[in-house]
């Protein structure tokens, strides 16, 4: 059976704030290197990343060996891709572009076994058991986030967070920006940004529901920690791995000319 360690909420209880990879490429070997390097969850982009449903397996297979929770950001809010997503091992599930809370409910419906919710049963990986341990037990450890990105989203923010079965919202901060008409692309320093940030802070705290949001660099991570945030995108596999490689060809042509 895979681990199910729980990083996350072991964060959460110490009053830390929680550390999210993002994972856009389909390659488990970076996967799990990512995974293994400290971070508290990995999260899996079938949205805008490379990896497709039939990687997630693979994926959740490579990240777990490192202790990092398993996440999924899946396409879309469809309830067969959030089953299938599920039944293949991811632990945590982040929906793209909720906006309100009739779209909050399906989502989570989606997710948990009845009384809570109209998952079916037939888990591929399974961290949890079988049978009712496994139903019982995935309705408490599954984390669902959903993501706050779009005007109409921001403006039921508070009806999003009282959803219940909900566990957190987690913010785009490109498409918010985008969704808001601001002059600038996921500025975490824009002003009208920053208090639509900390507008949705308040509603996750005032609900008791995890405020997260995507911040893939060191000084954005810090920043949106300070202001409340509780579980953060703080780096991406992509940028990692390009970060690396620019800065050793760079360190390796100055030795040269030296």
């Amino acid at each position: 059976m895979p681990d199910a360690t729980d990083r996350v909420r072991e964060r959460w209880a110490a009053g830390e704030v929680g550390l999210n990879a993002w994972l856009s490429l389909e390659s488990p070997a970076s996967a799990g290197l990512v995974a293994s390097a400290g971070f508290d969850a990995a999260t899996i982009d079938l949205q805008h990343g490379a990896a497709s449903l039939e990687d997630v397996g693979e994926l959740v297979a490579a990240i777990e060996p490192g202790g990092a929770v398993p996440f999924a950001r899946v396409a879309w809010n469809d309830a067969g891709m959030l089953m299938r997503a599920l039944d293949l091992g991811v632990r945590g599930v982040i929906c793209p572009m909720v906006n309100s809370a009739a779209e909050a409910e399906r989502f989570v419906r989606a997710c948990r076994y009845p009384p809570l919710g109209d998952r079916s049963y037939g888990p591929v990986r399974s961290a949890f058991g079988s049978g009712r341990e496994q139903t019982e037990r995935a309705n408490a450890a599954i984390l669902l986030f959903a993501q706050i990105e779009t005007a109409e989203g921001l403006g039921d923010v508070g009806a999003i967070c009282a959803t219940a079965g909900l566990d957190g919202v987690y913010v785009g901060p490109a498409d918010l920006s985008l969704s808001l008409e601001l002059e600038t692309f996921a500025d975490l320093g824009d002003p009208v940004l920053l208090e639509a940030l900390d507008g949705i802070v308040a509603a996750a705290l005032n609900h008791r529901v995890v405020p997260g949001i995507h911040a893939p660099s060191v000084e954005g991570a810090v920043a949106m920690a300070a202001r409340g945030f509780r579980f953060v995108g703080c780096a991406a596999d992509a940028e990692l791995l390009r970060g690396a490689a620019e800065e050793a060809v760079s360190r390796v042509r100055d030795g040269l000319t030296a």
